[in-house]
């Protein structure tokens, strides 16, 4: 037979396992452009064998990575260092270039609005015992919580080519994304209208350009 019948999870925006049939041929690189066209997935993908950590090499045909029928493959978003841990360790705030009239965050509680006027943008709280690490806090969330859950420093929103990305900053307090929850060292696309959750505080991203 020159066809597998595989399934595939897939971890980006929870989409879950879905079974597919495909040529043996099929090269890695070409079975994740079709998972992206397919679900509208933005970001680098890697492909695994479940229960490995080390992702298939994309110019591989599926036979010639060892993949045989039944097989079940996990597909995620690529780690990366996305500089943006230097930017905070630098404290500088840079701004936000482009032809954006506003950037704002609403709570939806609330309705309180918070703009964004520089990057990175850090989501947070204050630290009231070393005022210097709020430098970048352009969303303090404290007096939106009932109790104390929204990290000092919990997500950070960036802006790149014209384009808006948020990533998580402490990986033990989630953030969710259009209910995704964001994996620490990967940017995920920020566009207007996209529900933010940071611990019990949610959030909408607005853009008036």
């Amino acid at each position: 037979m020159d066809r597998l019948n595989l399934t595939v999870e897939i971890l980006p925006n929870e989409i879950g396992l879905k079974r597919v049939n495909v040529r043996r041929s099929l090269r890695i690189v070409n079975l994740i452009a079709e998972i992206q066209d397919r679900f509208n997935l933005d970001g680098m993908l890697e492909l695994r064998p479940d229960g490995d950590e080390v992702a298939l090499s994309l110019n591989l045909a599926l036979d010639q990575a060892g993949i045989e029928e039944g097989g079940l493959l996990v597909c995620d978003r690529v780690m990366e260092d996305t500089g943006t841990a230097d930017l905070i360790e630098a404290g500088a705030r840079l701004p936000l270039t482009g032809a954006f009239k506003r950037v704002y965050l609403t709570e939806q509680r609330k309705l309180g609005e918070y703009d964004l006027e520089w990057q990175p943008a850090i989501v947070g709280r204050k630290d009231h015992n070393n005022p210097s690490k709020n430098l970048l806090l352009a969303v303090d969330l404290e007096a939106v919580e009932d109790l104390p859950t929204v990290s000092r420093h919990h997500a950070c929103i960036t802006l790149s080519e014209g384009s808006f990305f948020i990533e998580t900053v402490q990986a033990r307090n989630p953030t969710y994304l259009d209910d995704t929850r964001l994996k620490e060292g990967i940017k995920y696309p920020l566009v207007a209208g996209a529900v933010i959750q940071v611990a019990g505080v949610t959030l909408t991203f607005n853009v008036i350009g």
